[in-house]
């Protein structure tokens, strides 16, 4: 089941020229880096200038996946453009040379270097825009190469704001040199696709951002962890992880992340004990109603005690036949690669049915076969298992780049999907940080073969797999890790059926 939204670090801001990195020039100075580290953890910022660097994990195999990847497209994309890089051995010498070619009025600028005494970029590109600045009749725009798409939701037409914001910084940058702030920066995405984003619409976000960031990056704040899903990617999570369960702090709590956890230090509510402790009757906080406060003193003592407690019995249709549906799919392509379901009673003699493809063609051949299958159970009682929004998301997906041969068919398919992931949160609280299904598949017994199983890690196997394709191993690995996550749906709702609430017999 993979629901990893991904995007590579844009780490140009600190790639070594010579002996001089940005950060050994001038660690305070903000980036356009420090705005993607902001929007996944503010403590991030502070923690790449003053943590402990003995403390810091390598990084993942996911990411440095991702870096290399958009190393290799950028490579790709330049490769096949006119351009002029600065020259020197130092940033200081690059941003001096980036000047030059800026007053030159050279088309197009590869990795220019910009600094002020308080902030500085190297964006991918900058393009030649003719218009008013002091350099002319011409001034510059920026550009960044991104091995994503360049959209948070393409079908709605919405930007990445971290794109935005990384792309604003450039601007505001560019406006120091040649005196004309650019109002379009773009992104050239994955399929040299070009991506504008009018800057203007960045402007406020920005604002009120770069305050903060600076003061994380010079130090006048610290900020402090807060578990969420980005803290599984990040190479400060050991060290954070120690400070978070020492403190046993709020955010160990399913569904209290950091917006709630800044809602209840207002409050005086730091730990887990001073919020199993705490009467909320004595406050209001804005943004926690009585539902919220409910769950949440009933997640902070069941954490301290470490005793489920089954709040209500599940109500779970019970057909003849059930199926188990997880997709995996890998957003730096924009690839669905394999559809697995757990299909119980079996079907021609199979339990498992796993399809997949390496590539786009085969997309619609595992889109083709799903339709398939649908048709077969078209006749049938029965109900489709998934955990989360995301195969019922993957489903509308394919339906929209593909139609739908079998729409009736299809359209039944859809109707049986059962979400198993809130009727678990509806019967049962439990000692855990969060009810993902790999979170939950333990207290049913369950396993997973991999040590490191995962959305991330089987993105990592599959890339793997399509430089090699002759490693049947690694498309073994995948195979079994999807599977295992439909047995994993299909242990959790057997046991959810066991549940019964205190006074039900």
């Amino acid at each position: 089941m993979s629901s990893i939204i991904c995007s590579a670090y844009d780490r140009r801001d600190g790639r070594t020229f010579g002996a001089e990195s940005m950060s050994s020039l001038n660690a305070s100075r903000v980036t356009a880096q420090d705005f993607f580290d902001y929007d996944k953890c503010p403590h991030r910022v502070y923690l790449n200038r003053f943590g402990d660097e003995s403390e810091k994990q390598p990084q993942a195999a996911f990411l440095n996946l991702l870096f290399e990847r958009a190393l290799s497209h950028e490579e790709e994309v330049v490769a096949d453009l006119p351009y002029e890089s600065p020259a020197g051995a130092t940033l200081d010498e690059r941003a001096q040379s980036t000047l030059e070619l800026m007053k030159k009025g050279v088309a197009r600028i590869y990795h220019a270097v910009l600094l002020q005494d308080c902030e500085s970029g190297i964006p991918d590109l900058l393009e030649r825009v003719d218009g008013a600045s002091i350099l002319g009749g011409h001034f510059y725009m920026p550009v960044d190469i991104k091995s994503g798409s360049g959209y948070a939701n393409r079908e709605k037409g919405e930007l990445r704001e971290e794109y935005g914001m990384q792309l604003y910084h450039y601007g505001m940058l560019l406006q120091a040199v040649q005196g004309t702030f650019p109002p379009d920066g773009a992104i050239l995405n994955r399929d040299r696709e070009r991506v504008p984003y009018r800057l203007e619409q960045f402007r406020r976000v920005y604002e009120t951002t770069l305050p903060r960031v600076r003061a994380l990056a010079t130090g006048a704040a610290q900020d402090v962890p807060a578990l969420s899903a980005a803290c599984g990617f990040c190479q400060w999570w050991n060290h954070c992880d120690k400070i978070l369960e020492e403190a046993k702090d709020v955010t160990l709590l399913p569904d209290v992340g950091r917006s709630k956890k800044l809602t209840l230090n207002s409050a005086g509510i730091r730990s887990i004990p001073q919020l199993a402790k705490f009467d909320f009757s004595r406050v209001k906080l804005k943004g926690i109603g009585p539902k919220t406060v409910e769950s949440m003193k009933r997640a902070a003592v069941i954490s301290l005690t470490k005793k489920m407690q089954v709040l209500a019995q599940a109500a779970i249709p019970d057909p003849p036949r059930k199926i188990y549906l997880d997709f995996e799919d890998d957003p730096t392509q924009e690839l669905i690669y394999l559809c697995g379901m757990w299909i119980d009673p079996p079907l021609n003699n199979l339990n498992y049915h796993g399809l997949f493809s390496a590539d786009a063609q085969g997309e619609k051949n595992i889109w083709e076969e799903l339709q398939n299958l649908c048709a077969k159970f078209a006749a049938e009682d029965y109900i489709v298992f998934h955990y989360s929004p995301y195969e019922r998301n993957k489903m509308a997906s394919l339906e929209r780049k593909y139609g739908a041969r079998e729409s009736d068919a299809l359209d039944e398919f859809k109707s049986r999907m059962v979400d198993l992931h809130p009727i678990v949160k509806e019967t049962v609280a439990l000692p855990a940080k969060s009810y993902g299904l790999k979170s939950v598949a333990p207290f049913v017994g369950l396993k997973y073969s991999a040590a490191d199983a995962g959305g991330a890690q089987s993105i990592v196997w599959f890339q793997q797999y399509q430089q090699n394709p002759s490693r049947a191993d690694i498309l073994e690995t995948l195979l079994t890790y999807n599977k295992e996550d439909c047995l994993a749906m299909k242990g959790i709702e057997v046991w959810l059926r066991t549940l019964r609430p205190s006074g039900i017999a």
